[in-house]
């Protein structure tokens, strides 16, 4: 083995951290393509068990690693998605996949989203090992704005020691929100070590995807009709929401003052998703799709949002300045229902709980955003949106130049061994 300085590519290895939805990889994904539009010497391997991660377009200098995909019921119980394994056998391939990249990428920064130690401790067996490194790579926590209730979340990262491993493996924990709106070192009582690694780098500014939005207009038949985007987000638990939607519009007879937009998301349930297609097939000024992977050109192309409240659409609403009415769940987390309601308080969107939740409200509620919209618009300049910008700060021009080690297959292999 030796150690060499080289000019060479900046190795960014990024876990996301998904078992419902697409919020994790979504979100992270923004990050990635980020850095590599900051430097042109950046490449980023993606470790994810997202079952939709290939229906996403990857940018130049990005791959990723499929792990075995785990699920998360509405109880929060993790299990296995599709292979005919236990969860604990799941998680050793999981995490010797993990283990495998680290070695063989040998990033000079990792990227770690959510959980300090991955999912069930499936990252710890990596972290030591790259923590073993005679040339150590930066390890950065990614927190969205809010994680869950305060007193819930302080028992989880308790339980788990997750501030013993940021003292452990983290150089720093950088927080996609702003303290004005959610303090998570205060919320969630981070301990002083924690505290002073601790950043919020603002939320993640999302720019007009593929499409513009006349682009995306032409291809309705709008006729002058404002157009209404409602979504849910991946679509797990979304079925409530566009049931009660379509539902408000067929008690109208179809005469809303708008053109409704349904996306259903990939994730929701066969038999709910054909029940609320032939459902909106009986409507006038209702399109219906399944998914679409440039949901930032849909939005654009928009009038107004009725939606889920996860951080992507929540982000999206506000930096394409999206009048929205969000309905977020409250369950088996309550992050969606804590960022909706505070946003709602400081005028930046409409926020309806789903225990208020009624096809009348929703279609009452979608006609004030068409008609009166403007004003959560206007509120929201105060919101700080350089959270991709500044991550790509600390990853790109931060980050030391950093010697290459030189090992052999054979080296590599029994390291990897070693680490299992």
């Amino acid at each position: 083995m030796s150690v060499i300085f080289e000019a060479r590519m900046t190795r960014v290895l990024v876990y996301s951290h998904d078992t419902f939805g697409l919020g994790n990889i979504r979100r992270m994904l923004a990050i990635s393509q980020a850095l590599t539009e900051a430097d042109p010497n950046v490449s980023v391997l993606i470790l994810s068990g997202s079952p939709m991660l290939h229906a996403f377009r990857m940018p130049p200098r990005i791959d990723y690693v499929k792990l075995p995909c785990l699920a998360r019921d509405t109880e929060g119980v993790y299990g296995v998605k599709y292979l005919n394994l236990d969860y604990a056998a799941a998680l050793r391939l999981r995490s010797s996949l993990i283990v495998s990249a680290a070695i063989e990428f040998a990033p000079d920064v990792v990227l770690i989203d959510k959980k300090p130690l991955g999912v069930d401790g499936e990252l710890e067996a990596a972290l030591d090992l790259l923590a073993g490194q005679e040339c150590r790579p930066e390890v950065y926590l990614i927190l969205r704005d809010i994680l869950d209730d305060p007193e819930v979340t302080q028992r989880i990262w308790d339980k788990h020691d997750y501030h013993g491993a940021i003292a452990k493996h983290y150089d720093g924990v950088l927080v996609a929100g702003s303290p004005s709106v959610f303090d998570v070192a205060q919320e969630y009582a981070f301990p002083a070590a924690t505290r002073e690694i601790t950043e919020h780098v603002g939320y993640l500014h999302r720019q007009a995807g593929r499409k513009t939005r006349e682009e995306v207009r032409a291809t309705f038949d709008l006729d002058g009709l404002p157009l209404v985007l409602v979504h849910a987000g991946g679509g797990g638990d979304g079925a409530p929401l566009i049931e009660a939607f379509i539902e408000g519009l067929s008690a109208r007879a179809g005469r809303a003052p708008f053109y409704s937009w349904i996306i259903s998301g990939p994730e929701m349930g066969a038999g709910d998703r054909e029940r609320a297609r032939a459902s909106a097939a009986t409507l006038p000024h209702v399109r219906f799709d399944d998914f679409t992977d440039d949901m930032s050109s849909c939005m654009a192309g928009a009038d107004a949002v009725v939606s889920m409240g996860g951080y992507n659409t929540v982000c999206e609403v506000l930096s394409l300045r999206k009048p929205a009415l969000i309905v977020p769940r409250s369950r088996p987390v309550k992050e969606q229902a804590i960022r909706a309601l505070r946003m709602a308080d400081r005028g930046y969107l409409a926020c309806m709980l789903d225990s208020e939740m009624t096809p009348a409200a929703l279609i009452a509620g979608a006609m004030r955003l068409t008609m009166n919209g403007a004003a959560q618009v206007r509120a929201r300049h105060a919101l700080p949106f350089e959270g991709l910008d500044r991550i790509a700060d600390v990853v790109c021009r931060q980050a030391p130049l950093r010697p290459r080690l030189q090992r052999s297959t054979q080296d590599r292999r029994g390291r990897v061994a070693a680490a299992l």
